[in-house]
This record gives structure tokens, sequence and C-alpha cells, in this order.
């Protein structure tokens, strides 16, 4: 049996740095863990990936982001291996540009009755290359690089890694009652100017191929430290050895991790891999 990392000898609890172990694997969010939304990458988190990888342990990225929007951000922090995108839908190389491996599903047989619960759904498909395609155009932000506008059944025609719901009228109420009728689908959603859903293949988060990068790495999973603030961070801060939480990071995220890391994107990470001892 391997042994697992002192922190989970016991209930799962918020603690204190430093760690007093050494991994494998670092796991990192990029939205509000590693930078601010859309932000940089900063310095001294630069030189804190630099220290870990000269000590021989791996750094990737397990984001929402598409490939296109990681690619540049992986290699602005000096992370040249394999990244985890789409929320889990994708592996990708950075050295070599290319989609190792990618899960998709038929969108075509969940339009309808979304459709039915909110008329006035916008709707949006990535291809696996990163690519929306959307029945109205919107900006993705960090979620990809480019996006077009198409009728649905064009949008439909072939398999996505994500399709992405957006409604004006459900911004009050939002996507609770609606994503309880997607229960064998992935299901991330939220209210900003515009309540959202995003919609992965079945069973498959950032846990699922980051499971998929440490087999082809040889890493241990017991011997990976994740790092992340959000919802879609939760099943992998569980399945990690040690799962770490930004402090701006809801309660109910919180409740998913080992320990609580401070706040402030880039500083928060930075703590965590200073304190990790090579």
């Amino acid at each position: 049996m391997t042994e697992l990392p002192h922190a989970l000898h016991g209930p799962k609890h918020n603690g204190t740095l430093p760690i007093d172990w050494t991994p494998q694997l670092i796991a990192l969010d990029i939205d509000d863990t590693l930078t601010h939304h859309m932000g940089t990458v900063d310095e001294r988190v630069m030189r804190s990936i630099e220290r870990v990888q000269e000590a021989g342990i791996k750094v990737a990225l397990a984001t929402g982001r598409s490939f296109s929007t990681t690619y540049p951000v992986a290699r602005s922090a000096g992370i040249d291996d394999l990244v985890v995108c789409s929320n889990g839908a994708i592996l990708a190389s950075v050295e070599t540009v290319k989609i190792i491996e990618a899960v998709t599903f038929d969108p075509s047989p969940l339009i309808a009755p979304l459709l039915e619960m909110i008329p006035d759904a916008i709707f949006a498909v990535e291809d696996i290359h990163g690519e929306f395609t959307t029945t109205h155009l919107f900006d993705t932000g960090a979620l990809g690089l480019s996006i077009r506008e198409a009728e649905l059944s064009e949008m439909t025609k072939d398999p996505c890694v994500r399709l992405v719901v957006r409604s004006h009228d459900h911004a009050e109420r939002g996507f609770r009652e609606v994503a309880d009728h997607l229960g064998f689908h992935s299901v991330i959603f939220g209210i900003a100017e515009v309540a959202w859903m995003d919609i992965g293949p079945k069973g498959v988060n950032k846990s699922t191929m980051l499971t998929e990068l440490c087999a082809r790495r040889d890493v241990d999973p017991a011997r990976v430290i994740a790092i992340g603030d959000s919802w879609n961070d939760t099943d992998m801060l569980n399945w990690a050895g040690l799962g770490v939480a930004m402090d701006s990071a809801p309660d109910g995220v919180k409740a998913f991790a080992n320990l609580t890391t401070q706040g402030i994107p880039g500083e928060g990470v930075a703590d965590v891999l200073d304190a990790i001892p090579v």
C-alpha cells in the first residue's frame, strides 16, 4: 500500500504551512490561483516554479481554459510539459503545442430539453482545438481565443469537449434547477452578468485527466499537491495527496482541501511552493 502524505493521516482539515514532504507533481489552477483573472504570471511565482522544477518536481496547469489560452500562461510560467485544459476534457503538450488526448461528447441530445427549460438560451460548443462556435457572439474571455457564430444545427454536428449555456433571464435565479436535470454530465454553473453553465463529458473533471497525466509521467497521485480556488477545482483538491485552497475560495470549496494558503493569486501559490522541502 502506498503511504499517504502526512496531511492525510486523519480527517481533512485546514492547516498551516510549511509542508513537510516533497511531491512528485504540483497541479495549479490558473485564474484567481496562479494569476489574477486575465492577468499575467508575476515574477515571484515564476521563481518559485523554477525552484521546484529544478529539484525534479513536475508542475502542470489544470484549468477550465481551452488550450489556446492555457498555452501562453504555461510558457510565461516556465511550464513546458503536459497541461490539463477544458475542465479535464483535454490533455495537451506545451512543448509540442499538440493535443495529446481529448474526451468528447455529442451535445445534440441536450439541446431540446435545455431549450424547453431555458427558451432564451445562448449556446456555444468548444471543439478539441479550443475554438468556440455559438448561436450568438459573446466575449469568451479566458476560455478561448476564437469564437464564431453559426446555426445551431451546424454547431452540434460534431462532438465537442464543452457545451456552454448562457441566459440573461436566469441571472437572478441561476441554473441550479436546470443542472439537476443534467446529473449524467459534468456541470459547472454560476452567475456573473449572465447565468452561465459549462457542460462537459460524463464523469470528466480536472482530476480524471490529471490521473491520466500521472500515468503517463509515472507519478503517484498520493504525491501530488493541487492548488485551486473554485468549484471546478473540488474534485482535484479531493483527489490529490494534498489539496490546497486559496483563502479567497468559497467555504464549500475549502472543505475539499487539506490546507489553505493566502488568497492573493500567485502569492498564495508561491507560498506553497516555497514551503516545499527540496
